[in-house]
Parts: C-alpha cells; structure tokens; sequence
C-alpha cells in the first residue's frame, strides 16, 4: 500500500490563473510540499513557474483548452478573471466531465455586499455554476487585496501622492500570500468542502492609514486624498465599457457596509497563523513598484 507522500504523488492539482498574483504563490506553495501540479497559462512558454510544474496552455474563456487540462486531475484551484461568470461555466462543465472531486474556487466578499453591483453579480453566477457542477466546493471570499494599492503607483511616482478611488472607509485588506495559503489548506486537508471562507487581514486599515504606512517604508510622506465618485465612475466605465455597472460597483467600494470591515478568523483557523499586516507588504513591496 502506497504511503501519504505516494498518495499525493498520484494526486494532480488544476491551477487555473496560476501566473496571476494568487495563482503562482499557490503554485509554489504546493510544489515546495512535493505536490503534482498542473498549470493552466495563456503563454506557458512566459510562465516562469517551479521545476516540476506541468504548464499548458489554455484559458478558463476557452472550452477546448479545459477538456485537456482538467483531464487526470483530482483537485483545482480556479481563479478567474474577464467573463468571470462565463469562465466559471466553462470550468464547471469541464470540471464535471472529467470527474474531479473538488474544486477550490477564489470568489470574492462582494457576494455578501447589502449593495447590488456588478462585481457581485458576476461572482454570485460563478458560484452558482460552479455548484451546479456537482463537483464538490470550497468557496473562498476575500475583501481588497494589499497589492490593490498598487493602483497608486503612478501618483506617488510623479508627484509623491495618493489618489484613492475606493474612498477612506475603514476595512481588513489581506495580503495575496494569505489567501494563495488558505487556497492551498483548502485543497490540500480535509474538512474544507462544502464550505465558504470570508479571507481577511488581521488590521483594520483606512486607505489614508495605508499610505501613510507605504510613506514609512518609502521614508517620505505621500499626500493623500480621495476622488470623487463621479471621477471614478468616469475611469471605469472608460476602462470597461459599461458605465451602468461602474455607477453600480463604484458605490458599493464606497459603502461604509462593505463585508471586509471587520476582520474574520478565515486565514488563522485554515493556515494557523495570524495573517500578514500591509505593513510587511509595503516592506517587501515598495521599494521595486514605487521607486
């Protein structure tokens, strides 16, 4: 009989996404375990992922692709970008074909949001889709990202501020590392299926905390201030086209009442460790983004 080490050689894990800030530290998180990982890349030959990685090229927006990257697989973690419901269909349907036994979805908190909006809207479907797969699923939930203050780059580059266009509402952003973490104890332990995890950080943070936070680190102050709804609005629908769903999503960021505002015991009770703070994300960080 094949101990644990052989069992989980014979187990593959679909990595969906796995170039993306998520996917690649799950990726190399489950590679240093010893796991067989598969990874599903639009340029497999740019992926620049571990030794030992199976990379082939395909995309959640393209059918064909799935049908040979989920063949053989036992797990997957899915992350989705684009037509994130649409995508989701097609790795459902996928999924089932091939008869994996679960699936490791990375949704988003705004499923919870008292606000309709499209961000909700699109990851509720992909939800539903994936649950109508019949594959069994563990749903993971999580507010702002840390790298979301990325966004700042160029004002603090040009002009040494901050332009937030999210508001100053207080909320636990979570570091991607946290949630790539919790995404690998989900597939990879037992007592995950069936559930549904709201991913935090442990720190209560307004944007203004978090710049002055990224300042420290830089060794500058960074002016700060918030844009307007209606100047956002502008710059998303220019972005997306739609501008209905930009008016949508743009109050919904702006709401006192966002699900993130309090932080949950998601990362501790599935990683056991607290999470990261922003802090050490702006150490690791801000040196190579903001100069």
């Amino acid at each position: 009989m094949a101990g644990a080490a052989g069992l989980e050689g014979l187990i593959m894990i679909l990595v969906t996404g796995a170039t993306g800030k998520v996917g690649r530290e799950a990726v190399e998180q489950l590679t240093a375990q010893g796991r067989r990982v598969r990874a599903l890349s639009r340029k497999p030959e740019e992926a620049g992922l571990p030794e030992g990685v199976e990379v082939v090229a395909g995309s959640p927006a393209d059918p064909a692709s799935l049908t040979a990257a989920f063949a053989g697989v036992t797990s997957a973690l899915v992350v989705l970008s684009g037509d994130v419901a649409g995508e989701a269909r097609n790795v459902a349907k996928a999924a089932a074909a091939a008869h994996v036994e679960h699936i490791v979805f990375l949704s988003s908190a705004s499923v919870l949001h008292p606000l309709p909006h499209g961000i909700a809207d699109e990851h509720r479907a992909a939800e539903e889709a994936i649950t109508e797969s019949g594959v069994a699923t563990t749903f993971l939930r999580p507010g702002p990202f840390h790298a979301n203050t990325a966004w700042w780059v160029g004002t603090v580059r040009e002009s040494g501020s901050v332009r937030c266009w999210i508001g100053n509402n207080p909320g636990a952003p979570i570091d991607e590392y946290d949630i790539a973490s919790a995404a690998v104890a989900a597939l990879t332990e037992d007592g995950h299926r069936g559930e549904a995890y709201v991913l935090t950080g442990g720190e209560i943070l307004t944007s203004e905390e978090q710049a002055r936070i990224l300042g420290d680190v830089l060794g500058r102050r960074l002016d700060f201030s918030v844009a307007p709804q209606e100047e956002v609005v502008e710059v998303f629908a220019g972005i997306t086209g739609d501008r209905p769903a930009a008016v949508t999503n743009v109050a919904a960021l702006h709401s006192p009442d966002v699900p993130w505002a309090t932080p949950t015991t998601a990362v501790k009770d599935l990683t056991g460790r607290d999470p990261r703070p922003y802090r050490a994300w702006a150490a690791a960080n801000a040196a190579p983004l903001f100069g």
